[in-house]
């Protein structure tokens, strides 16, 4: 079910974008305000970049001084103010519109070598039987070694009904397999995982806000409730934002009627926006916590930020990004783009949440510290108590909430920091590597010996595979401290079963073996009661 929104002040507010979103292309570029200095500000760039092309000691390419010129430009204004090249604008668009045509493949260059992490399912790759661990070595009759990511996408892409043919070597076949690949429309999910952890609790996971995250998450909902939820989960770990009117749409799902979601302020005052909120969804009641990080910005924090204000969801985790500034995408005569801040945005209470930046950096510093006790767990009224550098606000129900640099969990909990030892293990891609060979060599097996449930919670990483990812550490030169990996093993332990399990079984899987070893989710299970509570006095 898709809601239409008709906000008097809607088409206001259509266009206006985060840092991360894809671009509303018929946008047109309108002066908002007159300056009788700028023609001649324009004049005298003018002059300059013609005088650099005509009297300058070496060559010059016009194009590249001019788009130095504008990312000059933008430098003074804010981080999230860009400008977006040909090619990065189609790139922008692609993510966020929720879908591309290509063959369906997540893949990882190991070693050089395109090796197939999982082909989408129900995709062209899927359906002609092309598995995790699969090495392209050759496309359309061409090595496929060596090749650049962006090489990969471009030789792998294209229109839907085209034709592709790809070499593939697959460990345990006599001898390479060719296919050929008809492209075809292939799905970007937002939604990367969602299933029932006890009889009435569900968890979700969402990574972005595309085009298509609501219907995702709407979908998934009534899915789960089929299944028994009651009360859910929502993790936005890791999710950078995305569309605002998803942002909005998400919120507004668990969030009761005629409250204001989000708010925007600019100097051009026809950017000013108020987004509220409609009667009358499935879900305004349900009990809800919800998961953030340093990594959830933008649309995560709209999201978070409405919850928490309007008391509807307890927010665990970390400190968000704290990205509170709106972009609109201009187009420019060449197909590029000029991607602007026009408006900052507000949470119910009134909180800006944007970070302090100077220019095109944030200053130092500027991300919020978060402050834990002893057992990892803090309220945050009692965390940031003594702290007067953010302001305070309140809630609906009146309980303290900040200001002045992301969205500040209601339970601050702490993750388990890696060894060095680790870091230089995982960034060596020495684990990876191992996990596509061993998946190779074993996915029958284990398909034999286990389905999903008990792959959760029966299989364990033995000492033989430790030896193994050790052994080829120390052939790659990787330097290794026995002491330092020990404190980390089990974590390391569980990883590896989760990656092992993705590719295997699907992200489901790889979910359910994370959350046996996360603290924050725990916390957040943990406070499915008081959750419980909260909803039951939401309006």
């Amino acid at each position: 079910m898709t809601k239409t929104f008709y906000n008097p002040r809607r088409l206001a507010l259509s266009g206006l974008l985060l840092v991360v979103v894809s671009a509303f292309l018929g946008a047109r570029i309108e002066m908002a305000f007159s300056d009788d200095n700028i023609m001649e500000q324009v004049q005298k760039y003018s002059e300059v970049l013609t005088m650099v092309q005509k009297y300058y000691v070496d060559a010059v390419k016009v194009d590249d001084l001019n788009e130095a010129g504008i990312n000059g430009i933008l430098s003074k204004l804010d981080p999230h103010s860009i400008y977006m090249p040909l090619t990065n604008v189609k790139e922008s668009d692609e993510q966020f519109s929720g879908r591309f045509e290509g063959i369906g493949v997540t893949f990882t260059l190991i070693r050089d070598t395109i090796t197939v992490d999982s082909p989408v399912p129900g995709g062209p790759s899927d359906r002609l039987g092309i598995e995790a661990g699969d090495k392209f070595i050759a496309i359309d009759g061409k090595p496929a070694i060596k090749l650049k990511d962006d090489e990969v996408k471009k030789a792998l892409r294209g229109p839907k009904g085209t034709k592709v043919r790809v070499t593939v070597f697959r460990a345990g076949a006599p001898q390479p397999i060719d296919f050929e690949i008809t492209r075809d429309v292939i799905p970007i999910n937002s939604l990367v995982a969602s299933f029932m952890v006890d009889p009435t609790t569900a968890y979700v996971d969402v990574k972005k806000f595309s085009a298509t995250t609501y219907d995702e998450l709407r979908t998934a909902l009534d899915e789960l409730r089929g299944k028994g939820m009651t009360r859910l989960i929502l993790d936005l770990r890791q999710n950078p934002g995305g569309y605002l009117e998803q942002a909005v749409k998400v919120a507004d799902e668990f969030i009761g009627g005629n409250n204001t979601i989000v708010f925007t302020k600019g100097r051009v005052k026809s950017f000013d926006d108020v987004l509220v909120s409609h009667p009358g969804d499935a879900y305004e009641k349900t009990p809800l916590v919800v998961l953030v990080d340093g990594g959830s910005a933008s649309a995560s924090e709209i999201v978070s930020g409405a919850l928490q204000d309007l008391d509807r969801a307890l927010i665990v985790g970390s400190n968000t990004f704290g990205k509170g500034l709106v972009q609109r995408q201009f187009p420019l005569p060449d197909g590029s783009a000029l991607r602007l801040t026009i408006s900052r945005y507000y949470t119910p209470s009134g909180r800006s949440i944007q970070k302090p930046y100077k220019g095109g950096k944030y200053e130092h510093g500027a991300a919020s510290a978060d402050a834990e006790d002893e057992d990892n767990f803090n309220h945050a009224g009692d965390v940031k108590a003594g702290d007067t550098t953010r302001p305070i606000y309140k809630t609906f129900a009146g309980r303290s909430i900040y200001g002045g640099g992301g969205i500040t969990p209601d339970f601050i909990v702490k993750q388990d920091t890696t060894q060095f030892t680790t870091r230089r293990l995982i960034a060596s891609a020495v684990i990876l590597d191992y996990i596509q060979d061993y998946v190779a060599q074993n996915v029958s097996q284990i398909k034999r010996d286990y389905d999903q449930t008990a792959f959760v919670d029966k299989f364990n990483v033995s000492s033989n595979i430790f030896n193994d990812i050790l052994k080829r550490a120390k052939d790659k030169k990787v330097e290794i401290k026995e002491s330092e990996l020990n404190i980390d093993k089990p974590w390391l332990a569980n990883v590896i079963k989760a990656e092992i399990g993705r590719q295997i079984f699907g992200s489901d899987v790889q979910h359910r073996v994370l959350l046996k070893n996360d603290k924050q989710y725990e916390k957040a299970y943990s406070l499915m009661g008081e959750a419980s509570k909260m909803a039951s006095l939401s309006k």
